[in-house]
């Protein structure tokens, strides 16, 4: 039986260490900490435009990817934030970078169904042109979404019409195959002018 005691006590030991150990915090979480980059990001995804700039002042990382892979822009996008766009544009946000499963900022937002800023982010330097991982352009995915207003403004842009996916398919096929009337007719028409 004694034995039974003593070889519970090392670890009764163990354990009233490790309460006391773990008890007390190891390192200190505020603003100040390597945390900057995650407050950066929930100012970004609240529309805290005060916070943002307090954070860009203290060197977020404008650029920074989430654990989901985006970046501040994205969410700006996604909350329609032109103000924000343009803050985080202003401090050196790349337009460019590429998010979640290797597609353009541009790409993301007309696959959330937004249109708003799509000028901003021509504006802004973005490639009309860019591909996803199928080849896809973000008017290739306008018009298979069914997103018209971002189909509207993105024939407006100078973009290359003959470009085709990797499967083959122009603009024109993907409008071909669009159940919308009016993104077909919109498409049909550039075919037309040209």
């Amino acid at each position: 039986m004694n034995k039974k005691i003593i070889e519970k006590k090392p670890y009764f030991f163990f354990f009233l260490i490790t309460i006391i150990f773990f008890n007390k915090p190891v390192f200190p979480i505020d603003d100040s900490d390597v945390l900057i980059d995650r407050v950066f990001m929930t100012a970004v995804k609240k529309s805290n435009y005060q916070k943002v700039e307090e954070m860009l002042d203290k060197d977020a990382a404008v650029n920074y990817k989430d654990s989901k892979n985006l970046v501040a822009l994205s969410y700006a996008l996604l909350n329609d934030d032109r103000r924000m766009f343009n803050l985080l544009v202003s401090n050196g946000a790349n337009t460019k970078v590429t998010i979640l499963n290797k597609i353009s900022l541009l790409i993301y937002y007309v696959n959330i169904q937004k249109y708003s800023l799509i000028e901003d982010l021509v504006k802004s330097g973005i490639d009309l042109n860019f591909q996803d991982k199928l080849g896809m352009t973000a008017l290739m995915h306008s018009i298979e979404k069914g997103n018209v207003n971002a189909v509207n403004l993105l024939l407006k842009e100078n973009f290359d019409k003959d470009l085709t996916d990797f499967s083959g398919k122009t603009i024109f096929d993907y409008a071909d195959s669009s159940r919308n009337l009016l993104i077909k007719k919109m498409v049909k028409s550039l075919n037309v002018s040209n």
